[in-house]
């Protein structure tokens, strides 16, 4: 099922690890980042997504605040250019539907005034997503108090009938004095306001913002492709129910030869050859043992510990348990990579050596679907793709593809069929078209 995580990451260096963990746990369809503290000369990317990114001020050689926009392979998107004092980026998409989103940062000492956010809004196509940290404070929103930013935002919401699927669940938590607030804000036109449902995260994964998680209830659900393993098939068994099932006798008199023929083929297939299961919950990352589940599951537990008893000496113990485990998580990740060289010789294949990058990269997504462009109109659910590939295939291989001297002879051939099975004559030469020496085209 597509969906959307909207997060203040608090540095996209900073918990890159993060971030590829929850792409294996979430599979998530686009990513709204803010604070992502990149600077234009920034080389790092997510794999499997395309990055658009707005950044912020560089203050002593160090990037501060910034948003950014990760788009799955696959999905239909163009990013859209903004001409704002807001540090936002937005694109174009399609999921269930196509519409608009935009990642926004608005930095605690900002001066926003709602002709920004008016002046934004306006230029983006509707229907509009705009997800991001506000550092606003609303009690429409689960804050306890109200200042300017939260005035202004509501007077916004008001002048344009959006809506907001905030619940009052905090989204940030302080690390000077460990209180929470709802800062972060997920804003909508109303056409988007029931395609999704909205859910903070239990863990904040490195930062101090909760990650938000927008699932799309209208989109398909995706799951991993099964495979055969054909390593393990019973060829013998396979061959013998062959001969035995698939006869010219049985397909004599069908109406849909190649729907029976398909079915028998998949039949046998499926009592002699094993396949894989689907939504395998296994890591990839080699480096992802039991020290690492541990040190986040102290992490997490730490976080409800304090959220239960906010006291001073359970938010120090949160934090040195969050900081242990981005320090464990780093350790066994070049732990990992560098006892794998050591083991590396002259002889060693090539494919295998991508393969354990791969894997030590957590690349290892299920299989997403592709996107089919026919005669300008873009394919995307595997039912349209699967007809218009079927629809190529059988144009490619249809008779009006053949030469037009070989037309004549195959419907002169058809007809003459036809009329001696009308005669009901039991007894018959069929009319076969052949080359002569010379090259022409002649009957016997």
């Amino acid at each position: 099922m597509d969906s959307i995580i909207q997060w203040n990451i608090r540095g996209f260096r900073a918990n890159f690890d993060e971030i590829g963990c929850m792409v294996q746990d979430l599979q998530p369809s686009v990513f709204c980042l803010q604070e992502t503290f990149l600077k234009p000369s920034n080389t790092l990317q997510l794999r499997n997504y395309h990055m658009y990114n707005t950044y912020g001020n560089i203050a002593h050689d160090r990037a501060t605040a910034g948003s950014s926009i990760l788009v799955r392979n696959g999905i239909i998107h163009s990013h859209i250019p903004l001409n704002t004092n807001l540090q936002a980026t937005a694109v174009r998409l399609s999921l269930n539907k196509t519409f608009t989103i935009c990642s926004l940062y608005i930095p605690p000492p900002f001066n926003l005034t709602g002709s920004d956010l008016c002046n934004l809004y306006n230029q983006l196509p509707e229907p509009r997503l705009i997800l991001g940290d506000f550092n606003s404070h609303n009690l429409l929103w689960g804050s306890t108090s109200l200042n300017s930013k939260g005035k202004i935002i509501e007077k916004f919401l008001n002048d344009y009938s959006l809506c907001l699927f905030n619940d009052g669940s905090p989204t940030y938590l302080h690390p000077g004095h460990g209180t929470f607030s709802a800062i972060d804000l997920s804003i909508c036109d109303p056409t988007l306001l029931l395609d999704f449902e909205w859910k903070v995260l239990e863990d904040t994964h490195g930062s101090d913002h909760f990650p938000i998680l927008l699932k799309n209830i209208e989109g398909p659900r995706e799951v991993g492709q099964p495979r055969w393993k054909l390593h393990k098939a019973d060829w013998t068994s396979f061959e013998k129910l062959c001969l035995e099932k698939i006869t010219l006798l049985q397909y004599r008199n069908s109406n849909s030869l190649i729907e029976d023929f398909t079915d028998d083929i998949i039949e046998i297939a499926n009592s002699t050859i094993p396949i894989t299961k689907n939504n395998s919950k296994r890591r990839a990352r080699p480096w992802f043992d039991d020290e690492v589940r541990i040190a986040i599951k102290n992490r997490k537990r730490a976080l409800r510990i304090f959220k239960s008893q906010p006291t001073i000496s359970n938010m120090n113990n949160f934090k040195c348990l969050k900081a242990k485990a981005r320090r464990i998580v780093r350790q066994k990740k070049r732990s990992c990579w560098r006892e794998y060289v050591s083991r590396l010789t002259e002889q060693t294949p090539s494919n295998k050596v991508w393969k354990m990058i791969k894997k030590i990269e957590g690349k290892n997504l299920a299989s997403t679907v592709s996107i089919l462009e026919v005669n300008g109109e873009h394919l995307s659910s595997p039912e349209q793709i699967s007809n218009g590939l079927g629809e190529q295939f059988a144009y490619n291989s249809s008779s009006n593809n053949y030469a037009t001297e070989f037309q004549r002879y195959k419907a002169q051939a058809e007809r003459i069929t036809i009329n001696i099975q009308s005669d009901n004559s039991e007894e018959y030469n069929t009319y076969i078209p052949f080359r002569t020496s010379e090259g022409h085209l002649q009957s016997k």
